[in-house]
Parts: C-alpha cells; sequence; structure tokens
C-alpha cells in the first residue's frame, strides 16, 4: 500500500469514529469560520458539496448565501469529471453514481465560479489534498479561472505534515477547519 493510501486509511477510521454530536459541533466552528471570510463575503458563485459521511457538514453555510443571494453550485459527477451545477431545491435533486445527492440541471460555466469550497480526507499546510483517490476535484478545479479561491473544508485531525503530492494534484489556497484558518503556501512538489 502506498503512503498516500495509507493516509487516507488512517484519517477515514479517525473520521469515522466522530459521533453525530462532534460532527454537528465542529460542523458548526468551520461554517462560523467560513462566515466571516471576506472572499466568501465577496463572491457571488460559490461551489459547494453535499456531506457525506462523517463530512464537515456546511449545508447551513451555503443555506444561509442562497439567503443572501449568491448562487451556490453543487458537484455533479458526469462520466469521469466533475461539473458545478445551481442548487435549485432539495426535492429537485438526484442520486449520482457513488450514492451522493447531485443537482439535475444544467452545468455551470467553470470560469464563472469565485470560489470553490473542497472536501477531502487528507490535507496539508501547502494546500495539497487527498480525496478518495479518484481525482474528479483536481481535473475540475484545472477548469477554473486563476482568480477563484480554493478553500479546503476540513476537521483540524485532517491536517498532516505532506500528503505525499503528485503533478496532477491543484493545491488549494487556504483551509477552514475546525481550528483555525491557513493560507495555504501552494506548493504541489
Amino acid at each position: 500500500m502506498d503512503r498516500r493510501q495509507r493516509l487516507r486509511e488512517e484519517i477515514q477510521i479517525l473520521r469515522s469514529a466522530l459521533s453525530p454530536q462532534e460532527v454537528e459541533s465542529r460542523s458548526e466552528l468551520v461554517t462560523s469560520s467560513l462566515k466571516g471570510l471576506s472572499v466568501l463575503h465577496n463572491a457571488q458563485n460559490i461551489m459547494c458539496y453535499v456531506a457525506i459521511g462523517r463530512e464537515v457538514n456546511i449545508n447551513s453555510f451555503w443555506q444561509e448565501q442562497i439567503g443572501l443571494g449568491k448562487r451556490i453550485l453543487l458537484p455533479r459527477v458526469k462520466g469521469d469529471q466533475l461539473e458545478a451545477v445551481l442548487f435549485p431545491e432539495w426535492d429537485t435533486m438526484g442520486k449520482g453514481p457513488f450514492g451522493i445527492r447531485e443537482p439535475l440541471g444544467e452545468a455551470f460555466p467553470p470560469e464563472m465560479i469565485d470560489a470553490v469550497l473542497v472536501p477531502g480526507l487528507v490535507f496539508d499546510h501547502w494546500g495539497n489534498r487527498l480525496g478518495y483517490g479518484k481525482g474528479f476535484y483536481d481535473r475540475f478545479l484545472t477548469q477554473l479561472r486563476d482568480s477563484a479561491c480554493l478553500c479546503g473544508v476540513a476537521y483540524h485531525f485532517q491536517l498532516v505534515e505532506d500528503t505525499f503530492p503528485t503533478t496532477r494534484d491543484v493545491p488549494l489556497h487556504m483551509l477552514v477547519t475546525d481550528k483555525e484558518i491557513l493560507t495555504c503556501l501552494r506548493s504541489n512538489q
């Protein structure tokens, strides 16, 4: 087993051990930090995600942003690609190939996205992340304009010294955890 896969498995074990109450309280801390970020306050088109399992749940953040007139986009898997789709409402969501709820509308132009809140399993101070190993987010993030803010969302224990990035990994600008907001150093080598 390679180092990256071992890290994924170690963090998945830690994350799966969280109680529903811990997920809720830690998610509230992350959501509170997200609400205070000027880069998100100034963004009009924000791509979020629907939490699965024990991921940080940011639903209350993006639902509040809708109330503020922001466009919230959610990911949809199409083949081996990720698309951003405008969130309509819960009852018009379908299930994607991995059982995750996805919006059913038209794909939103990636170059119009101002910020992306990126889930994952493992993160480092350089802005590198490990997801579930399929590369969906890395392929998608390369389609965004350079000024789009890439913000990881995680529990603090998901932050490690090194994720052993490859040249295909797209580093993030920042990481918001339940304990801190990190500005990443942005190197994937």
